[in-house]
């Protein structure tokens, strides 16, 4: 085993705001010291951090990754997020981005276009089948909205996911949208090839790495693809990644989970698929305990208290911590309701959160569940997008709660929900810094936590990730500033000098086949 003194840094252990040390020992992965002054002995290699601030790696707690390799390797973002709003900002735009990037794809070969803003496009809608079969040159397409919870289908693609062309416009939200998730990567899937495999996942390790992640939750799966097997090949390729990937699958249908236990950490179910309570505002599918304000309609929670009872109290007499997508005040009194009826005293999910009611409030107060949320969202629809402004009550988004759950001892953790955003997480700090209601907004280092401590909680490993401490897994980036103390600009700006995974420098990837190739020789590890 070979042992490391890593010297001249600032090491920022993470544990509190004021924690640092100057000097780390590693050995065969695992930090084995943390000293004020060098310590005695001979090491087999010393490493200079050239003066950089060092700091635990981050966890993202909530993302979707076999689309985002997907998305990386094979799609396009039909609208981009700048400093001056959003480009473009018509459908007229978007159409030109959508040819462009058809014009350069092989014939059959379906078309992913993601990060479409409604709100902020001018027309307010998401393009029709017949706009999309021109674009497209009739070949099959989806667009996803920036939510992920509305999209538009091209004539074929209708037909590829099961559903009649006549029947549809081609534009879905709601259950409707979230019913063919499956199918729709299912027909995607199929035409992805090991180049695809190899250039998405080294492009999604890279960014990873560019960030100072170390590990992501990966809510995987839909229960209606019959054998769903792009999942299978996540786990597969997920196990031999230089990152942690821990794995949450979105099946109600506990047998379909079963045959992954072995590659499991931890036994873990749900996230968004089949487990979401309700979808999102921007698409009107929110469950909330008011009308929208815009169409004086209320959406309704995707299943009864008594099919979310049982389905919950299975999973938790099984073993499973329960990752479940609520999003609107009525939706997480759903999800709340049926975890309290649980017996196993395992902390289990609540993944987004957004407009919790007083009530929630004070049972989530109780300790005894996760908050995995996006605030980088919030922030960029009150600057840009105001979907929350045009669909909301203000007494909802009064109830957008951040610093008062950090306060209250609640296990709160960032992420990014990619590709419905960015994996950028400094942007989700910023979320926090600069919270929708300000008077909710927290300081860098409380931001910071909501990166690595939670969520190595929330993931059920505490004892092994989120800050820098003998007996840990040496996962750390460096850095030119101390992130405690910078400006929102400064966060929204910061950027890694470098990413140590097991005490190891990360080299970023090429992408090739015989990369990809040499990674699945390597031994694999739990999901």
């Amino acid at each position: 085993m070979k042992s490391t003194l890593f010297y001249n840094g600032i090491f920022h252990s993470g544990t509190t705001e004021d924690a640092v040390f100057s000097y780390m020992t590693t050995e065969d992965g695992m930090i084995t010291g943390t000293y004020a002054n060098k310590p005695l002995g001979t090491f087999d290699q010393e490493i200079s951090l050239d003066g950089a601030h060092v700091y635990p790696c981050l966890i993202d707690a909530h993302l979707h990754l076999l689309f985002t390799i997907v998305s990386m390797a094979m799609g396009i973002q039909a609208c981009e997020v700048t400093a001056n709003g959003i480009d473009p900002p018509n459908i007229a735009g978007v159409e030109q981005r959508i040819r462009a990037f058809a014009s350069k794809q092989k014939k059959g070969v379906p078309l992913l276009a993601s990060n479409y803003v409604l709100s902020a496009i001018e027309e307010h809608r998401l393009p029709t089948k017949q706009e999309l079969d021109d674009w497209a040159g009739g070949r099959p397409i989806v667009v996803y909205n920036i939510d992920g919870h509305a999209s538009a289908l091209s004539t074929e693609m209708l037909k590829l996911v099961g559903i009649d062309p006549e029947s549809s416009d081609g534009v879905l939200s709601g259950e409707a949208h979230e019913r063919i998730q499956g199918r729709l990567t299912d027909v995607i899937s199929k035409h992805v090839g090991l180049a695809d495999l190899a250039r998405g996942t080294a492009m999604f390790q890279n960014a990873c790495a560019r960030y100072g992640i170390g590990i992501v939750g990966a809510l995987e799966g839909n229960g209606d693809s019959p054998k769903d097997g792009g999942t299978a090949l996540l786990v597969k390729m997920a196990r031999h990644f230089d990152i942690g990937v821990r794995v949450y699958f979105q099946y109600f249908d506990l047998s379909r989970v079963q045959g992954f236990a072995k590659y499991q950490k931890h036994l873990r179910i749900g996230g968004c698929g089949d487990w979401e309570m309700d979808g999102s505002s921007g698409a009107h599918s929110a469950a909330f305990s008011v009308p929208y304000i815009d169409t004086g309609k209320s959406a309704p929670c995707y299943y009864s208290q008594e099919e979310v009872d049982n389905l919950v109290r299975r999973a938790d007499k099984k073993g499973y911590q329960i990752a479940s997508h609520a999003i609107g005040d009525a939706a997480i009194e759903r999800i709340i309701t049926a975890l309290n009826q649980t017996g196993s005293g395992r902390l289990h999910r609540i993944e987004h959160c957004e407009f919790l009611s007083d009530e929630s409030f004070e049972e989530l107060k109780a300790g005894r569940y996760a908050v995995v949320m996006q605030p980088g969202y919030a922030w960029i629809d009150k600057r840009m997008l105001h979907t929350y402004t045009q669909f909301l009550p203000p007494e909802i988004t009064a109830r957008m709660k951040f610093k008062s759950l950090c306060d209250a001892g609640i296990c709160v953790c960032g992420s990014s929900d990619s590709p419905v955003q960015d994996m950028d997480p400094y942007l989700q700090m910023l979320g926090m810094i600069e919270f929708y209601n300000e008077a909710e907004s927290v300081t860098p280092y409380e931001a910071f936590r909501t990166y690595t401590i939670n969520p190595a909680r929330a993931i059920l490993e505490e004892n092994e990730y989120g800050t820098l401490e003998p007996g840990k897994h040496a996962d750390f980036f460096t850095a030119d500033e101390n992130f405690f103390s910078l400006t929102p600009e400064g966060v929204r700006d910061f950027r890694p000098t470098a990413t140590y995974y097991g005490g190891t420098r990360y080299k970023e990837k090429s992408g090739s086949v015989l990369e990809f190739i040499r990674m699945m020789m390597t031994r694999g590890h739990l999901v």
